[in-house]
């Protein structure tokens, strides 16, 4: 039987043994900061996108200029709108009665180049190129009167304005009858742009030049949206570029 002097000896070592070997103590927060580190850490390929993003970014920013149409603004008292990261481009003004409204899908560009419209932009330009070597932009142009509007397709080169198809939406048109209401059936939109006689392609073109839609409009059109995709792309780099450094 140990005595009480030994028993409280006995005890005394094992809690000087317990005070020399103190069990780890790992909180959840230092978990998380662990696993914060380990995804901290990028793989070579992660960094080598960042960098060659970083580098791209750099290079456009260096060479980046802001044409002196594009801040000048349009011509023949056009407004533009032009949303950060947006992929269209409005232009709208009034003539008269009317309101013109002109738009560019940025996103459609290649997609919309007219085979018969881009062989009439190589007939006008004849001895001069296009404005300096940049690609014919497509916009339509929509001429409206109340419910009404007429549509054109039309491409410029920045030398000159074509058009390639004309169509009418007369929504206030018809017999307003409940056959016509269920009809699915698509409208009728109008001929191929180059069918027409000659005389009549060339009022057409005169009436959307009296609405403002001129060789000049064509120019500033062509460095508005080369300037648009420069500045978009800038801001897709800055934004890529940000996700993956996260």
């Amino acid at each position: 039987m140990l005595s009480s002097s030994s028993s409280l000896r006995h005890h005394s070592r094992g809690s000087t043994s317990s005070r020399r070997h103190p069990r780890p103590f790992v909180t959840s927060y230092s978990r998380r900061i662990c696993v914060v580190a380990q995804a901290k850490k990028r793989s070579p390929v992660t960094e080598g996108l960042q960098l060659v993003l970083k580098d791209e970014l750099k290079i456009e920013k260096e060479r980046y200029r802001t044409p002196e149409a594009v801040l000048e603004g349009p011509p023949g008292g056009f407004e533009l709108e032009d949303r950060p990261h947006s992929n269209v481009l409005l232009l709208s003004r009034s003539h008269g009665s009317e309101e013109i409204y002109v738009e560019v899908d940025l996103d459609t560009q290649q997609d919309e180049t007219d085979e018969d419209a881009e062989a009439a932009l190589l007939e006008e330009e004849d001895e001069e190129g296009s404005m300096r070597g940049l690609p014919p932009v497509a916009f339509s142009v929509n001429v409206v009167k109340g419910r009404a509007a007429l549509g054109f397709s039309c491409q410029t080169d920045g030398e000159a304005v074509v058009i390639s198809h004309v169509s009418l939406n007369d929504s206030a048109g018809g017999t307003g009858g409940e056959d016509e209401e269920d009809d699915d059936s698509m409208p009728y939109t109008g001929p191929l742009f180059t069918e027409l006689d000659d005389t009549l392609q060339q009022a057409f073109s005169d009436y959307l030049e009296e609405r403002g839609i001129t060789a000049e409009f064509g120019a500033y059109l062509v460095e508005l949206v080369h300037d648009k995709l420069e500045v978009e792309y800038m801001a897709w780099l800055t934004r890529v570029q940000d996700f993956v450094a996260s």
